[in-house]
């Protein structure tokens, strides 16, 4: 099924308010005057419903874009700071895995490494960036309570980003 899109829609709105503002005119010079003046109320009233449309119409795409946009960038944020917390907790299985001797010194430093260039990207929201760098340090340390509790603060930095973007 072919959904519409909001100018697809927004086109079909108004030429359909265009046709009916016109026949309303028709219909209205058919009753004061007959049929030449139906005619020259249904063109003008035609003509300025296609001018209006026209002009509601660049207003409304301007909002549509700005509105995409929007939503663009929160989704990007939204799903960089998922990211972020999917390597820090990749690296946390490293360092403290549930089978002794389960992971290599290599894989442990190479996801050391992704978990710490997620959370340097630019676009990684500044909240999510400071509860990742506190994890990834006592990651480093390896210290369990402390890296219970950043991962905690990590986990709501993202939850929060997700429900009230910070930017």
């Amino acid at each position: 099924m072919k959904t519409l899109t909001p100018e697809r829609a927004l086109v079909l709105v108004t030429a359909g308010i265009a046709c009916l503002v016109t026949a309303s005119g028709g219909l209205l010079g058919a009753l004061l005057g007959g049929w030449i003046v139906a005619l020259v109320v249904g063109g003008i009233a035609g003509a300025g419903s296609v001018v209006g449309a026209l002009l509601v119409r660049r207003r409304a795409m301007a909002g549509f874009r700005a509105a995409r946009q929007e939503a663009t960038t929160r989704g990007y944020a939204d799903g960089i700071a998922h990211g972020v917390l999917v390597g820090v907790a990749n690296y946390q299985a490293a360092v403290f895995p549930m089978n002794v001797g389960g992971v290599t010194d290599d894989e442990r430093a190479a996801r050391r490494t992704v978990a710490y260039r997620l959370a340097a990207e630019d676009e990684v929201p500044h909240p999510v960036r400071e509860a990742a760098a506190n994890a990834l340090a006592a990651l480093d340390d390896e210290d369990l309570e402390r890296v219970r509790d950043a991962m905690s603060k990590l986990y709501a930095a993202v939850h929060d980003q997700v429900v009230s973007p910070q930017g």
